[in-house]
């Protein structure tokens, strides 16, 4: 069953040009350090959070219907959940549309959902440069290869997508202009402003106090490197 921790059930600013619900799915694999969704990232945590059942959030969006165009799959990471799969297709059969937040570290199953067309949109994060992935993520093990794969089935697929960076602290320009070389000829990329929410707190809380980017060097990289700043 896919685990569900929170819904949000209006949103026009999660999927482009699309009024969607979001729902939050818990567990994930990358354990970074700027993250500010610790209930869902680290077990201790997430074993004690309350579940939403599927049919709950199916039937709310059904609800919906003609209000809102699609669906929000974000997390966590969403691909570790093993019936992915079949809750979206019920998604699909409300006729909505679904966008998938993903790290990219499963391009298996995210090409299973791209061959049978149950993502209409993809967003996938890339941390930072490939070399400083562990720094990142907060993994030892090397996952780059895996998201490369995945930013490949994502150019190859004819779905929309885009590729973003949460530009964290400790992120300097230099690190984004070698992230865009890396995955020069995306159709999309997007900087977004590293930010913690008002009672949220970082998988490493420390991470907060590292410098990061100002609006100004952001606006200025995106203007160079042809890329898109999300506010």
């Amino acid at each position: 069953m896919v685990e569900l921790a929170y819904v949000q059930w209006s949103s026009s600013i999660d999927f482009p040009g699309r009024l969607a619900a979001v729902v939050w799915t818990v567990g994930c694999n990358l354990h970074c350090p700027f993250c500010y969704n610790r209930e869902l990232v680290l077990p201790e945590l997430a074993s004690g959070l309350p579940r939403l059942s599927p049919k709950e959030v199916l039937a709310g969006l059904a609800t919906r219907k003609g209000f809102l165009d699609g669906l929000v799959i974000t997390g966590g990471e969403p691909t570790l959940q093993g019936d992915l799969a079949e809750f979206i297709r019920e998604v699909k059969r409300l006729g909505l549309v679904v966008k998938l937040d993903t790290n990219g570290t499963h391009p298996d199953i995210l090409a299973g959902l791209l061959e049978l067309g149950l993502v209409d949109y993809v967003a996938l994060d890339v941390k930072a440069p490939f070399p400083r992935y562990p720094e990142f993520t907060g993994v030892p093990q090397d996952v780059t290869a895996a998201v490369q794969e995945s930013i490949r089935l994502l150019r190859e697929s004819g779905v929309e997508y885009e590729l973003r960076t949460t530009c964290a602290p400790g992120l300097s320009p230099r690190d984004i202009r070698r992230i865009a070389q890396a995955i020069q000829g995306a159709v999309r990329y997007v900087l977004q402003p590293f930010f913690v929410p008002q009672g949220k707190q970082l998988v490493a809380p420390e991470w907060a106090n590292r410098p990061r980017l100002s609006d100004r060097e952001l606006r200025s990289l995106a203007r160079e490197l042809s890329c898109t700043v999300r506010a």
